[in-house]
């Protein structure tokens, strides 16, 4: 992944951003137009290919997404830190089979950054990503994904089964309430993992997740040492 100034300006803006809204709660509307021109400003970056530019319209709503669903999922404790560190580590495992050390080298930290965090989100937790840590991460998984695929390294179909376990359960809850005519950016308690943590409790349900997440990047893993992704 290259450190652009586009790159840096992208990842800035959005914290900066979000980091007001933790402190200051910001229109929806200006939220998702910074988010949008983040990943505008990413994709330019990481993607600039005049063979893309048809792509962009889903890439763009993609890297929208992929920051939402971060910050929908960043409820349970221990269950976002515990995604990112898996899902970084799977990644980077995937990047230093293929040889790309400093993709590799991002996602290792990523994964170690988050090994530190779970230290202090882990049930009962003390803290919490926030807007300002969970959109940032959000985006660093989609940077990670378009720069592996753009690169060669895996099948764009490989952080996508990785992180299985975030977008699944968000899209479908986004889909359930778009449908119901909720207020679906708002604050809720109808995600899977929350369901399961006010049915089974906070640490029951979060190993049963981690079990999922092992599960989906053990397959990942396999399908690229198979050679199929």
């Amino acid at each position: 992944m290259t450190l652009s100034v586009g790159t840096v300006f992208a990842f800035l803006l959005l914290f900066l951003v979000s980091l007001v809204d933790d402190l200051r709660q910001l229109g929806a509307g200006l939220r998702f137009a910074v988010q949008t021109l983040s990943v505008s400003l990413l994709l330019y970056s990481l993607a600039p290919q005049v063979e893309l530019l048809l792509l962009w319209p889903v890439l763009i709503f993609a890297g929208v997404w992929s920051i939402n669903l971060y910050n929908f999922m960043d409820g349970m404790d221990g269950f976002a830190g515990s995604m990112t560190g898996i899902g970084f580590a799977t990644l980077g495992i995937v990047c230093a089979l293929r040889g790309t050390t400093a993709l590799a080298g991002i996602c290792f930290l990523m994964a170690i950054c988050s090994v530190v965090f779970l230290y202090y989100n882990w049930p009962k937790a003390r803290i919490f990503l926030g807007d300002a840590g969970s959109t940032v991460i959000g985006l660093a998984v989609f940077a990670v994904g378009v720069s592996g695929w753009q690169q060669g390294v895996f099948h764009w179909l490989v952080p996508l089964l990785v992180f299985l376990p975030f977008w699944l359960d968000a899209t479908v809850t986004l889909m359930i309430r778009v449908l119901k005519r909720e207020r679906w950016w708002e604050a809720h308690r109808q995600h899977l993992y929350q369901r399961m943590a006010l049915r089974f409790g906070v640490k029951t349900s979060l190993f049963i997740e981690l079990s999922v997440m092992l599960c989906t990047s053990l397959l990942a893993l396999l399908l690229v040492v198979s050679g199929v992704a």
